[in-house]
């Protein structure tokens, strides 16, 4: 497929510049489009996606224009196909186009995509368009995070379980065959203590109960640090000292000696020795969800 072009002159007697310069007020986006397509879009920027030879393409500033206004209200690709069809407003955004030119079917638009994303340069028409209107003082340049909350397929973890799976995990790997330290974690501390995945058995109604059950595991956990602070590990042991000390920096503080949860939560809190990278998230300032943001 070669690539099509946008007429250079408008049709005087079915324009639709006719109908909409005078209709529309000077800060429209459709007007801005059609008077600064030919330089925000020229055909010619994006000859790259396109062939010397065959069937003349879609004009790309049309596509393009259909494009970014798509995005700004919302549509589906078979929504803005109709609309640059049936629409006065969009022809005429895309150069001034006669009433009469012919539209085009949505795949049309999902092809170009593809061509763009498979390109050197995929999102030169929101640079072109940011370019533009910074020029013109409209915006700053400020990328904006999709907010879409992706819920984690994982359980969140309580900070007990958290520190005996770290404490677990360091152990498994100082008795793997690539390290030196086999037997030495069960010296440092009673192991088998935290080897089971069930939680201990004491009375989680208790304050004391819990708070001595948070003290004896941090200890554990300290005294494991301390010992491999200034040792070389190999690298999987690293890593699982690495989880170690993140869950006891970000879940556990000391007070009156004793090891007690924060009573704050940290940033970029882990929630799970399982997803590692999963975080709490919100989705407005009363409602929280656990997993990623789009």
């Amino acid at each position: 497929m070669s690539l099509g072009t946008t007429p250079e002159t408008e049709d005087l007697y079915s324009s639709s510049a006719r109908l909409c310069d005078d209709a529309l007020a000077d800060n429209s986006i459709f007007k801005l489009l059609y008077r600064f397509g030919d330089e925000i879009f020229p055909d010619e920027f994006f000859s790259d996606l396109y062939d010397n030879l065959g069937r003349a393409s879609i004009p790309p500033r049309i596509l393009a224009t259909v494009m970014v206004l798509q995005r700004l209200h919302g549509l589906s690709d078979r929504e803005a196909a109709n609309a640059f069809t049936f629409d006065m407003r969009y022809k005429y955004a895309c150069g001034g186009l006669g009433y009469e030119y012919p539209g085009f079917v949505h795949t049309v638009l999902v092809d170009f995509r593809s061509r763009l994303a498979g390109s050197d340069s995929p999102t030169r028409i929101f640079d072109a368009v940011l370019e533009v209107v910074s020029r013109a003082k409209l915006v700053k340049e400020t990328r904006v995070l999709d907010s879409t909350p992706l819920y984690d397929a994982v359980a969140t973890m309580d900070t007990v379980t958290l520190l005996r799976r770290g404490i677990r995990g360091v152990y498994e790997e100082s008795v793997s065959k690539e390290s030196a330290y086999k037997g030495v974690v069960s010296q440092l501390i009673e192991v088998d203590r935290h080897l089971p995945s069930a939680k201990p058995i004491i009375n989680w109604d208790d304050p004391k109960e819990r708070d001595d059950l948070i003290n004896s595991i941090a200890k554990d956990a300290s005294v494991i640090l301390d010992y491999f602070e200034s040792r070389p590990t190999h690298s999987e042991l690293g890593a699982a000292l690495v989880f170690l000390s993140a869950i006891m920096g970000q879940d556990i503080e000391v007070s009156a000696d004793r090891y007690v949860i924060s009573k704050h939560v940290a940033k970029d809190r882990i929630i799970s020795s399982v997803d590692k990278d999963a975080r709490h998230g919100r989705k407005s300032s009363k409602s929280r969800f656990d997993g990623y943001k789009a």
